[in-house]
């Protein structure tokens, strides 16, 4: 397995096997909570 220069965080998933309506709000899921945590941190950085 190849080291991603992110650490092992940044594996690739593979999603082809899932169904089209379960990937997007996968990726719906994943764009909330990175929206959250950036919120978070101007929250905490202030």
């Amino acid at each position: 397995m190849r080291r991603s220069p992110a650490g092992h965080w940044a594996r690739p998933v593979r999603l082809d096997g899932v169904d089209p309506k379960t990937r997007n709000r996968i990726m719906a899921g994943v764009l909330v909570l990175m929206f959250l945590v950036v919120a978070l941190a101007a929250a905490l950085g202030n």
